[in-house]
């Protein structure tokens, strides 16, 4: 089942069982709201779906919740009594409940917005509650681009033979969370993540593939250029390894997949990702601008890289990222440190050594003064500017 045929099947339904007519491109964007995305096309511009698959021949506990579901309970959920509590019951309370009962939430508040139909509560209920259980049953695997870019970026191409990556990134319906991922399948899907980076000049869809000539050197040189031998023969008379024609050709390849990563690598050189992907051996006009990118993004650790090791030009940037991270719930003039066992690394119980972690207030570390009137407010302006982008 593709896409298209899923839409098409549940607005048939919809019409069939509410006589309410919902149009396909309303299915799509209430699909993407199920895969964690605002818009339809947010979501197919960040993702490559590379399979849809429909499946109701089983059921499940949120199946047996949506079934047991009313507009009463819905808008008053009950409490779980726990000096009543039935091991295997329903509850509309914990973990599960509280999923369901926000995802359907979202789907009538979409409903509603998408929709210019007078519909009445019980309808609009109704509808989304058809709407959850046919997404329940719709299974879509993605190739997520910014998910995978960042799980490269933890990838060291030069220390052992490769065939996964790991993807770990925080999400609701974390496809990928945790998991290991074959970089053979950005090669089945080669041409159609070069076409996402070329012609709509997706970012991360360039850092997948300078990520994959990078495997395929690796596949020839765990060790990279100066440890891996290339194929070459060790000679125990001569006691050193012995070129051949495997060699040479080794090599040559090699260094064709290197140059081939660096001039897509050449595409997001100044639009890191994250601090690792930040390269520290260029210039320092070239670090500035990158960490710059970084700290306008909101990503909390450049900032912090970016006051702590001096890298701002005046004082009066330095108070303008100071801010940004207050907007964004990190306060860097306040201390953020921490206690914990040496032994087991969890918080400091009185017992055993103790290691303290975590970083000082800014102002203990530089010389940091205060900005005039004038230029406080105007770091500030600048700083509410930045968030409302992020």
């Amino acid at each position: 089942m593709s896409i298209q045929d899923f839409a098409f099947k549940l607005s048939k339904e919809i019409q069939e069982q509410h006589s309410v007519k919902i149009s396909r491109s309303h299915i799509y964007e209430l699909i993407a709201l199920n895969q964690g995305y605002k818009t339809y096309n947010s979501f197919i511009t960040q993702n490559l779906i590379i399979k849809v698959e429909y499946d109701d021949s089983e059921e499940y506990y949120q199946h047996e919740l949506l079934n047991a579901l009313t507009l009463k309970i819905f808008k008053t959920p009950p409490k779980t009594e726990f000096s009543n509590y039935v091991e295997g019951g329903l509850h509309w309370d914990d973990y599960e409940g509280r999923q369901l009962l926000d995802q359907l939430k979202s789907i009538i508040t979409r409903l509603q917005s998408l929709s210019k139909l007078d519909m009445s509560e019980e309808i609009c209920f109704s509808i989304a509650k058809t709407v959850y259980q046919e997404l329940l049953y719709l299974n879509i695997e993605v190739i997520d681009f910014k998910a995978m870019r960042e799980g490269l970026s933890h990838v060291c191409f030069d220390n052992g033979l490769l065939d996964t990556f790991e993807l770990s990134y925080e999400s609701d319906y974390g496809y990928f969370e945790g998991e290991d991922f074959e970089f053979t399948t950005i090669g089945e899907h080669f041409e159609t993540i070069l076409s996402y980076a070329k012609d709509r000049k997706n970012l991360d869809a360039y850092a997948l593939i300078a990520g994959y000539y990078r495997y395929l050197a690796n596949q020839i040189a765990p060790y990279g250029r100066n440890g891996s031998n290339f194929g070459s023969r060790w000679d125990n008379t001569k006691q050193k390894y012995i070129d051949s024609e495997e060699t040479k050709n080794n090599k040559e390849k090699y260094e064709e997949y290197i140059q081939q990563a660096e001039s897509f690598e050449a595409y997001i050189k100044d639009c890191p990702l994250n601090l690792e992907e930040v390269n520290f051996d260029a210039s320092e006009d070239d670090i500035y601008k990158q960490m710059l990118y970084l700290c306008n993004q909101g990503d909390l650790e450049a900032i912090e890289y970016f006051l702590y090791q001096r890298l701002f030009k005046n004082t009066g940037e330095a108070w303008l990222y100071i801010y940004l991270a207050q907007l964004c719930d990190v306060d860097f003039t306040q201390d953020d440190l921490r206690a914990y066992n040496a032994y087991t690394g969890e918080a400091y119980d009185d017992y055993g050594p103790m290691v303290v972690a975590g970083r000082e207030a800014i102002q203990y570390v530089i010389n940091l003064p205060d900005l005039s009137e004038a230029q406080d407010e105007l770091a500030r302006k600048i700083a509410n500017e930045l968030f409302e982008k992020i």
